[in-house]
């Protein structure tokens, strides 16, 4: 090459090489600054080049290690931490710096459970997914996206009326008295629990060694139990009650025998099992068994003797309709 030819060269490389320095210079990088400790439980060199070959092809380059004092060309900024500086220690801190939007991630890496040789792609790969969700809408940090909500109010219970109308059958079994009677009630009922007040009224007739004893007696009952939604069938079960009055008539044909009429307060307290359906009806066939004791009792006496009345331990069987929501 003549002197001329020299010339010219060192003379385009004086003045293209602090050109195209500065144009490297501008270009937007991706910068690690590894962690400033002596003794690491990763290699951070095998760390940057799985780092390089997770981000190859894509924009900011990877990668840049240690500081600079012309940052401005830092698309980010890696951040490494490792408290205590130990190769004991099985968790690596990573922040990243952001410039355009200015903004910082941070994350807390484990290496726990992972041999030497896989750590550095293990923690590459995880870097290389924060920058990468780092570069789109921001996100919130994980522990502050854990942010207690205000729990609404339950919403209140809600609650349906019916009404019932039923043809009763109650036998006492110690005083051999059956009566007969119709109940008319009304029931609020919610998912889960059921209560029913009723009124009736009920007859009996009794052929005995003297004559005729009538019963006839009024009463209000009240039940209350849980329900269960049983297919097409509604279930419920609970305690249930009676307080009322009854008047006990006797008659005789026979002479010497003066029939008397008497009354008083009947009570009784039992358990009944109810079930009604279809479910899903507004008109829907409903019964019940109940068994329970007279509390306040009412006995006829024919020469001396028990003959009828309202007494002792009870068992009762009803069918009849409901009208309403289920």
């Amino acid at each position: 090459m003549s002197a001329r030819c020299r010339g010219i060269v060192a003379l385009a490389a004086v003045v293209i090489a602090p050109i195209t320095a500065r144009a490297a210079d501008l270009l937007p990088v991706i910068r690690v600054l590894p962690p400033q400790c002596e003794a690491t439980p990763l290699s951070i060199d095998d760390f940057v080049d799985s780092l390089r070959v997770e981000l190859a092809g894509r924009l900011p380059h990877c990668c840049v290690v240690g500081p600079d004092s012309n940052p401005v060309a830092d698309a980010a900024r890696v951040t490494l931490s490792i408290e205590p500086c130990d190769a004991a220690t099985e968790q690596v801190g990573v922040t990243i710096d952001l410039t355009d939007p200015p903004r910082t991630v941070a994350r807390q890496v484990s290496l726990a459970d992972l041999p030497p040789e896989a750590r550095p792609r293990a923690l590459a790969l995880a870097v290389a997914e924060l920058i990468r969700s780092a570069g789109g809408p921001a996100q919130p940090d994980a522990a502050a996206a854990i942010v207690p909500q205000e729990q609404p109010p339950p919403p209140p219970p809600q609650f349906a009326v019916s009404g019932n109308v039923a043809g009763e059958f109650r036998r006492h079994l110690s005083t051999d008295t059956s009566l007969w009677g119709a109940r008319l009630g009304i029931s609020l009922s919610s998912s889960r629990w059921q209560a029913t007040l009723d009124v009736g009224a009920a007859a009996s007739r009794s052929d005995v060694s003297l004559g005729e004893v009538s019963i006839l007696e009024g009463s209000a009952g009240l039940f209350a139990g849980p329900r269960f939604l049983l297919g097409p069938v509604i279930a419920s079960a609970g305690p249930a009650a009676t307080l009322g009055g009854a008047q006990i008539v006797g008659r005789s044909t026979l002479s010497g025998v003066t029939p008397r009429t008497g009354w008083g307060l009947v009570s009784t307290a039992g358990a009944r099992a109810a079930a009604e359906g279809p479910a899903s009806g507004s008109i829907r066939v409903f019964g019940y068994i109940e068994g329970g004791y007279t509390i306040r009792r009412l006995d006829a006496i024919a020469d001396g003797q028990q003959v009828a009345g309202i007494a002792g331990p009870y068992l009762t069987l009803a069918i009849g309709v409901k009208l309403g929501p289920s």
